[in-house]
């Protein structure tokens, strides 16, 4: 091991140099995503409302929303999980524009409606998932995964200081200069959330190539993939209310908890998203989706109820986000985002530090004296 260790070291060194900026922008954005619902409501207050005693329709929100924007589809709402909460609209436009309208569930008003620049949020969860690129930027994100787990892997072997010092590889010198105390801050903070850093690294790149994912795990074991269906369009035929398809979702699936509604196809399949209350996983749903034209059921996907390595897949995203444990998790998952963002920017000035210090003691090759020379 340690003859391996300084090729491993100059590896570690130079693909954390060329991914830090970007892992510094992964870290601070995902940090702040961990939180998401509780800033929202901090930094928009109008999405804070009062509960009344009865609720609009959910078909008569939906009619406010695409009454403010005619034209623009909306690809999915979302419910509060408290009953203060706003219900949020997201469109997109044709030509890709972003839209996010917030609707009060009581009293039917547009209580903030605004395009991507302004929901911070949102915005930066589409910075943590693709870097707003699309496609490109979510491969993007990958291949920095996939950069993060080889850092985390090989930080700890390359710190590691045997046991009989273990004592002092968790010791940040200072005193002796500014060069060393950040770099034994770095092996030591690196060495301390390695086991998380690649907990996040691993399931962030799983989603990333999710279908492969999923076709490797249909080698040993059954995978389900979600439905897609679709509804050939009836022009000019009325559409079966949402508030029908949510109470014949509860009727036939269990009366859980509306979470979202999601809507496919041009709008004709919507997916109602219950609670489900068959999982432990603090995402999980039923996902029942109907035809919006006659209200049949066309597929449903429900968590809990699903092949091991269907469950394997969806636990992808609850490891990722820190749900899993509640709070705690949830406040390690900021920790370890701050913590990977001070990773790179300390490697950043290690890397300058050293570099600088070498460039001083180059020694100066002088020209020859004219004498000389002569």
């Amino acid at each position: 091991m340690k003859v391996l260790k300084p090729q491993l070291l100059k590896l570690h060194r130079w693909i954390g140099l060329t991914l830090a900026v970007l892992l510094t922008i992964q870290g601070l954005s995902g940090m702040s995503l961990v939180f998401r619902d509780e800033i929202d409501r901090v930094i928009h207050p109008a999405l804070v409302v009062e509960p009344a005693a009865t609720r609009v329709p959910v078909q008569a929100l939906m009619d406010a929303v695409e009454a403010r924007h005619p034209g623009v589809p909306v690809s999915r709402a979302e419910f509060p999980v408290g009953d203060d909460g706003a219900v949020l609209f997201k469109l997109t436009a044709k030509d890709g524009t972003r839209w996010l309208t917030a609707v009060d569930p009581y009293r039917g008003v547009i209580v903030r409606d605004g395009s991507l620049a302004a929901w911070p949020g949102e915005w930066m969860f589409l910075i943590h998932d693709s870097l707003l690129a699309g496609p490109v930027g979510e491969t993007i994100v990958g291949i920095e995964g996939l950069g993060l787990l080889f850092l985390a892997v090989t930080g700890p072997i390359v710190w590691w200081p045997g046991r009989k010092r273990l004592k002092q590889g968790f010791k940040v010198i200072t005193g002796r200069g500014a060069d060393l105390k950040w770099r034994t801050l770095h092996r030591v903070v690196g060495a301390s959330i390695a086991v998380v850093l690649m907990m996040s690294a691993t399931t962030g790149v799983l989603m990333v190539w999710k279908p492969e994912f999923r076709d490797v795990l249909r080698i040993v074991t059954p995978v389900t993939d979600k439905p897609a269906p679709k509804v050939g369009a009836q022009p000019g035929a009325a559409m079966v209310p949402l508030d029908r398809l949510v109470a014949k979702a509860r009727a036939e699936y269990g009366a859980t908890e509306l979470r979202q509604i999601r809507f496919s196809d041009g709008g004709r399949v919507a997916a109602i998203f219950l609670e489900s209350d068959l999982t432990i996983r603090a995402e999980g749903a039923k996902q029942i989706y109907y035809n919006r034209y006659d209200g049949s059921d066309v597929g449903h996907y429900v968590s809990g109820a699903l092949p091991v390595g269907t469950e394997i897949v969806d636990w992808l995203i609850t490891l990722h986000s820190g749900t899993f444990g509640g709070t705690a998790t949830r406040l390690l998952m900021v920790v370890a985002g701050l913590s990977l963002a001070g990773l790179s920017a300390s490697g950043l000035w290690l890397w300058y530090s050293r570099t600088s210090r070498g460039r001083k003691r180059a020694p100066v090759t002088r020209a020859p004296a004219m004498a000389e020379r002569a």
